[in-house]
């Protein structure tokens, strides 16, 4: 029953509304019913959609979505927030994401932020290429 209620309220863009149904009857598994994974990355393709990139971008990386967060942030060149997003992520569990993190910082042009995830993930090959490119 409950379920249904989250879905209607999801699929009624009221995301806050299936949060507090969430908080007030508990989640499924005990999780953290403020930051149910589902309900923020269901609000993050909405925001996005909508053209509210920054905040979907948010949505995504708080739902632990971070490639999603990465590559909108890359649509909007916002490499501050990559770099952000990229010291956050653990390097032994998000290694593809921290190399798509350089990937953006490379393309850019922007050396300095590529040798510091280079450095973070240990790739002296990469930040060896990365030195030779400059």
């Amino acid at each position: 029953m409950m379920d249904k209620a989250v879905h209607m309220y999801t699929s009624l863009k009221k995301f806050n509304e299936a949060n507090e149904l969430i908080k007030k009857h508990g989640a499924k598994g005990g999780g953290n019913a403020l930051l149910d994974p589902v309900i923020l990355v269901k609000q993050a393709e909405f925001e996005r959609d909508s053209g509210n990139w920054k905040e979907a971008a948010s949505l995504f990386a708080q739902a632990n979505k971070h490639r999603e967060a990465i590559e909108l942030y890359a649509g909007q060149g916002n490499l501050d927030q990559i770099m952000e997003l990229c010291k956050s992520l653990d390097k032994t569990k998000k290694t593809p994401e921290i190399e798509l993190c350089a990937k953006y910082f490379r393309r850019a042009g922007h050396h300095t932020f590529a040798k510091q995830a280079y450095l973070r993930l240990g790739d002296m090959k990469a930040l060896m290429n990365l030195h030779v490119e400059c």
